[in-house]
């Protein structure tokens, strides 16, 4: 009898040892667990991370490969129209001041409506061209622009860099993490 009075407290012990067993299990994977993702944690915190000065490679490129020119060279018909207007209107103006007195009412008048139509013209082949000018200067930046982040993905993983930001975006870092010669160099 004294085995079977014995024996509910045995079981009762072992229930609770089997039970702390089972709760420091739990908090010992809980542990493991916790200490893997702050390895992660650190491991990410150790990204090798660089930057690129776009402004200055957009720059350097921009006159690596003539841009300017190139867009004035394209226009250069369209300018010459235009400054040959000027030369109409300011010949124009000029009569007119030297000649008005002398000129019929009839002439003044034909000289103001040439000035206003030239003036049209003017205003009207001027806005044209600054829009196209625009738009094709628009053009030759996205290709330049396309060929940076070819080049800066091209450095970054020869050089194992995780991460590149723009310079401008980033307040401290070392030298070492500028890529912007790297890139500049890599665009073909």
């Amino acid at each position: 009898m004294k085995s079977s009075s014995h024996s509910p407290l045995v079981s009762h012990s072992n229930f609770k040892e089997s039970l702390l067993k089972q709760w420091i299990k739990a908090a010992s994977l809980g542990l493991v667990i916790l200490s893997s993702s702050m390895y992660a944690n650190a491991a990410e915190a150790a990204q090798k991370i660089g930057y690129v000065s776009t402004g200055q490679a957009m720059s350097e490129l921009a006159a690596r490969y003539n841009v300017q020119e190139k867009l004035q060279k394209e226009f250069s018909g369209r300018v010459a129209a235009l400054r040959s207007i000027e030369g109409k209107m300011k010949t124009k103006i000029e009569k007119m001041k030297r000649d008005g007195e002398l000129m019929t009412p009839q002439q003044r008048t034909d000289i103001q409506r040439q000035l206003a139509a030239l003036d049209s013209d003017y205003k009207l082949k001027a806005k044209a061209l600054s829009e196209d000018q625009r738009r094709r200067g628009m053009e030759e930046e996205q290709k330049l622009v396309k060929k940076i982040r070819t080049a800066i993905d091209t450095v970054a993983k020869k050089n194992g860099y995780n991460v590149v930001l723009d310079a401008q975006a980033v307040l401290f870092a070392s030298k070492s993490d500028d890529l912007s010669s790297k890139v500049i160099a890599a665009v073909k």
